[in-house]
């Protein structure tokens, strides 16, 4: 054991009396101090005198009382008398922020803090006290958090903790600080953001929210509020886009603002921000309203921000001091050539898409995002910040290195443009990124904090004696992503082939090395179970390497897992904090529906299936038709760093098995035993897009997952569908994302004879409804080809009641459902 004196770094310092002393606030693990707060404080002083007690017994031994009467010697928390006697006071911190003061044989950590129920200004909550306790344990008593859980924290033993005088006092940079997308939900991670001092005194919703205020279901009584392309209005699916400059429009939004409002007096901020992706209105009012970009590409800036400013205007009748938050990003990421003034209750929310993944590794990146930097700030000091600058989106295990050089980049410029916020992605496999987590959860707080000593120090506290293997190893990754990103121009966020075969197979040598030099090494238990959570994602990259064929020897690696092994491997870690979150346990609400489910005679106009890939989430039903069992395959996967899983669950909606899509292990559905009538296939797809190939069974795939209906990518096979005897008509929509993605389809009745042609060359939506006579009942046919212009890509196709909304795609195992 030894005695520890730390001295503290802060971003404010002042020396009360450099001849005072220290305080001997544990000696040879004995202590005669308490911790005092009122019995009546805010919850989060409460539970800051808990943290405090629990891990200075951790580290030094000691257990000091938590009592509600002050005493001669005492860590007083909180703004209370026996502060104040000391000339202590809080109510002229900064919200969220505190002080740190030895005076005489006493400690002071008073923060400001609101009371159980109480907002700030800004609509958020203060844990000052709560923030200085961590800070103090940290510097203090050593303590780090590295990761969520059990296993995540750093406590230095000590039978001595000494305290030099001192009085100082901090504050966050940022009113708004989250790191999300690190499974946020769970309790461990909840506790985990505490403790990094992540929170906001100023709350901000800024998310997509076009579809939620101004639902479908409009566009019947009110479809001048919605897109125009092509001079038509088009049917609202998916992310669809309203017109902007409708009057109407405009005052229906703000009416939904301010009735939100109205529901929800303590709240704040309502979002203006566009649902996400393309397809702006292009009627001649909104068009009017566009221009350039710096890059050649149409900016819809100008017609965005106007109508921000018309809504806020409205809304600020009824609610002055209520905040409308939106979006700058994507095709109005770029200010507007001649200034808009923004309405003081406007708030704009930087998200400059261009740099999302490692694309600011690119010098002309960089230039650019600092010119949005600068002439956002200048136009409005109500900014926060959106990004994810240092992510590979992937599920199939590669690590994701900090981004240290981009870090250093973006953090200290956030700071100096005084931005009010930042939302920056972390990364949810903490097997994955926990340096990078760490790192976005510390500069949240102090975007000036030295990224390099950062890191460096949480290798060595992370993984102790093999700490700088792992260093070395993510500093490695570091250089060769942020090389690809410059050799690759169209590198991204999401993982890519390209990826996985020129950063991840052609270092997985060095990276496996590395490990097992580390893992030789590793003596602490804490220390050994984080360098296990980076081996469980090395298990499920070798995996994903594998299966593009992408690793000479595969079977001579420490982390080769067969198939049988992988599945077993993952569903023994479902829930794993350091792997990628399963897409869920819950079982959904369609499979409890019972289905008549048939298989009619082969439709007369069918054809040999052509090749086709279903892209996205997916819902298949499957009916074994043979004596042996049915068989699923999954064929041409194209993951986009997507670990593509499937669930099974009978016709009763009990779930009887679960894996990973693999080219190599097809899907066996034997209902020799359960008795099953048919199957469900849930498919958790992402982004990726594959073929489905079945044996032995009939199967349709469901077109009711999304509003958009059945997601195909590229040139399809004819789907079938079946239409009863009696129904008098139906609609039918083919969706696709012009100019740039185009489709068309023909439509045949079971007579063979064409009924209706189908084109989204200008289109985004055409919906039709087919009316029937005698004799078209049975099995129609849809052919999707390409349009006259554009490619074809991503292709929706939607029936809508009386019909089913399924699809065959194999006339020869073509099933209805109904």
């Amino acid at each position: 054991m030894h005695t520890r004196i730390i001295t503290f770094l802060f971003v404010v310092a002042v020396t009360a009396n450099a001849q005072a002393a220290p305080v001997d606030l544990v000696t040879n693990g004995t202590s005669d101090y308490v911790i005092f707060h009122d019995s009546n404080a805010p919850k989060s002083v409460s539970e800051a005198a808990v943290e405090l007690q629990a891990y200075l017994l951790r580290s030094s031994g000691a257990k000091l009382d938590v009592v509600h009467q002050p005493a001669d010697k005492m860590i007083c928390l909180g703004d209370c008398e026996a502060a104040r006697a000391a000339d202590v006071e809080a109510q002229n911190l900064p919200w969220e922020g505190f002080r740190i003061l030895t005076n005489g044989t006493n400690v002071y950590i008073i923060g400001r803090d609101t009371a159980d129920g109480e907002k700030t200004p800004g609509g958020g909550t203060s844990r000052g006290t709560y923030n200085g306790v961590c800070r103090f344990l940290e510097e203090y008593v050593g303590v780090r958090w590295l990761i969520p859980g059990e296993h995540g924290d750093y406590i230095p033993k000590s039978s001595d903790v000494t305290i030099p005088d001192t009085d100082f006092q901090d504050a966050p940079a940022m009113l708004n600080r989250r790191v999300p997308y690190t499974q946020e939900r769970r309790s461990e991670v909840k506790q985990w953001w505490r403790r990094q001092r992540l929170g906001w005194s100023l709350y901000l919703n800024h998310s997509h929210n076009w579809q939620h205020t101004i639902p479908a279901s409009q566009f019947d009584k009110h479809p001048d509020w919605f897109a125009e392309r092509a001079g038509v209005r088009v049917p609202p699916t998916g992310r669809y886009k309203l017109c902007t400059t409708n009057a109407e429009l405009v005052k229906a939004y703000a009416d939904a603002a301010i009735a939100y409002f109205d529901r929800n007096p303590n709240t704040t901020c309502y979002s203006l921000s566009p649902s996400d992706s393309a397809g702006y209105c292009e009627c001649d009012q909104c068009s009017a309203l566009y221009e350039k970009d710096p890059n050649g590409r149409r900016s819809v800036t100008p017609a965005i921000l106007t109508f921000y400013n018309a809504v806020a205007k409205i809304v600020a009748k009824k609610y002055p001091d209520k905040v409308l938050a939106g979006y700058v990003y994507a095709a109005y990421l770029y200010p507007p050539k001649e200034n808009l003034k923004l309405e003081r209750n406007v708030f704009v929310v930087l998200t400059p898409s261009i740099d999302y993944g490692f694309t600011l590794a690119r010098p002309a990146i960089r230039k650019q995002w600092e010119s949005l930097l600068q002439d956002w700030t200048n136009a409005t000091e109500n900014i926060s910040y959106y990004d994810l600058p240092v992510n590979i989106t992937t599920e199939a295990g590669a690590l994701n290195p900090p981004g240290l050089e981009i870090l250093k980049f973006i953090y200290p410029k956030l700071a100096a443009a005084k931005i009010k916020g930042v939302y920056v992605y972390g990364v949810p496999a903490w097997g994955r990124a926990a340096p990078l987590n760490y790192l976005l959860a510390k500069l949240a707080w102090n975007p000036n904090a030295d990224v390099e000593a950062m890191f460096d120090e949480y290798c060595a506290k992370a993984y102790g004696a093999c700490g700088d293997d792992i260093n070395q190893m993510y500093r490695m990754l570091d250089k060769e992503v942020a090389r690809h990103y410059r050799e690759f121009p169209n590198a991204s966020y999401p993982l890519t082939t390209d990826m996985l075969r020129d950063i991840y197979a052609k270092n997985f040598p060095e990276i496996e090395q590395r490990y097992r030099a580390a893992h030789a090494k590793v003596k602490d238990a804490d220390a050994k179970f984080r360098l296990e959570m980076i081996a469980d994602n090395l298990k499920v990259l070798h995996w994903n390497l594998r299966q593009h064929n992408l690793l000479d020897e595969p079977k001579a690696s420490a982390f080769y897992l067969s198939d049988g092994d992988f599945f077993e491997f993952l569903s023994a870690n479902k829930g794993s904090l350091a792997l990628h979150p399963s897409d869920g346990t819950k079982v959904p609400a369609y499979v409890r529906t019972k289905r008549n489910v048939t298989v009619p005679a082969k439709p007369k106009q069918a054809e040999k299936v052509r090749s086709f890939r279903l892209r996205g989430d997916q819902h298949l039903i499957v009916k074994p038709t043979g004596t042996s069992a049915a068989e699923v395959r999954f064929r041409r996967i194209s993951a986009r760093g997507k670990l593509i899983t499937y669930r099974v669950f009978e016709s009763d909606g009990a779930e009887v098995s679960g894996g990973v899509a693999s080219e190599g292990s097809p899907l066996i559905l034997d209902n020799a035993d359960s008795g099953s009538e048919y199957y469900h296939v849930v498919i958790a797809g992402g982004t990726a897009s594959f073929t489905i190939d079945v044996k032995e069974a009939a199967w349709a795939a469901d077109g009711n997952l999304s509003d958009q209906g059945l997601h195909l990518l590229g040139q399809s096979s004819p789907l079938y569908f079946y239409v009863p005897e009696g129904t008098p008509a139906f609609h039918l929509s083919l969706e696709a994302s012009p100019p740039g993605e185009t489709a068309a389809a023909t439509l045949t009745d079971p007579r063979g004879q064409r009924v209706a042609e189908f084109d989204c060359a200008q289109l985004s939506v055409d919906r039709q409804n087919i009316k029937l006579t005698s004799g078209q009942s049975g099995w129609w046919k849809l052919d999707v080809h390409k349009a006259k212009t554009g490619a074809i890509d991503d292709v929706w196709i939607k029936l809508e009641s009386p019909l089913s909304g399924y699809f065959s795609l194999d006339p020869d195992r073509a099933a209805t459902v109904q």
